[in-house]
C-alpha cells in the first residue's frame, strides 16, 4: 500500500462527508473539484499556495485534477475508510470518526475553513453549476483551450489570482470573515461568464 499523503486525505474525508451527507454519495471527481475550490479559497485568504500541501493540474476537459487526490481515494478505498455506492463513494463510520478526530487538530483549522466554505457553495449551486463555473476559472480555461495537462497555480497564475482576490476582498470588507460569502459571489461571477458564452460551454 501506499503512504497515504496527510492533507490530501483530509481532503478527501472532508469533502465526501460534506457532500455525502446531502445525497447518496458522490463521484471522485467531485472531490478534485471541492479539493481546487478549497484551494483557491486558500489563496484568498492571502496563503502561500505552496503550503497546501499538494498540486493540481488541469485536464483537457477544463477540471482541476490532483494526484495525491487520486491516490488517496484509492488508498482509503482499499483500506475501508470508502465504501462504494454503485460509480459513487461515501465514508464508512469507522472513515467518519477519524476524521472528527482530525478535525479536532488545531493544525487543519485554516484547512477546515477553506473546505467547509468551498462545500458549502452547494447550497447556492449545484455540483454541476460550480462545476461550470470553475470552467471559467483562468487557469481551468486556459487547460481546456491548450489540451494537454499542465499544472495549475503556477507563479503568474497565482499573481493574477491574488489580484483578483484583492479586489473581491476590498469589495466584502465589511462583510465580515466569513469564506463561504466570497466563494458564492466568486462562483456567480463565473458562472455568469458561462451564461454570457453558451456556445463556449
Amino acid at each position: 500500500m501506499n503512504r497515504l499523503e496527510p492533507d490530501a486525505t483530509f481532503d478527501c474525508l472532508y469533502v465526501i462527508k460534506h457532500l455525502h451527507s446531502q445525497r447518496e454519495g458522490i463521484a471522485q471527481q467531485e472531490v478534485h473539484l471541492f479539493a481546487y475550490l478549497s484551494c483557491l479559497l486558500w489563496i484568498y485568504c492571502e496563503r502561500p499556495v505552496s503550503d497546501w500541501g499538494y498540486h493540481f493540474v488541469g485536464t483537457e476537459h477544463g477540471a482541476p485534477y490532483s494526484p495525491e487526490i487520486d491516490v488517496a481515494l484509492r488508498e482509503l478505498l482499499e483500506r475501508g475508510f470508502l465504501r462504494r455506492i454503485h460509480e459513487l463513494v461515501g465514508l464508512t463510520k469507522h472513515a467518519e470518526q477519524v476524521l472528527y478526530d482530525l478535525t479536532t487538530h488545531s493544525i487543519n483549522k485554516e484547512r477546515a475553513e477553506c473546505l467547509e466554505a468551498a462545500c458549502s457553495s452547494t447550497a447556492a449551486f449545484s455540483v454541476g453549476m460550480v462545476s461550470s463555473a470553475l470552467a471559467k476559472e483562468p487557469e481551468l480555461s486556459r487547460a481546456r483551450a491548450v489540451p494537454s495537462r499542465r499544472f495549475l497555480l503556477e507563479r503568474a497564475a497565482q499573481t493574477q489570482l491574488y489580484d483578483q482576490f484583492e479586489a473581491l476582498r476590498k469589495a466584502l470588507q465589511a462583510r465580515g470573515h466569513d469564506l463561504r460569502l466570497p466563494a458564492v459571489v466568486w462562483l456567480t461571477a463565473l458562472y455568469q461568464l458561462n451564461k454570457a458564452t453558451p456556445g463556449d460551454l
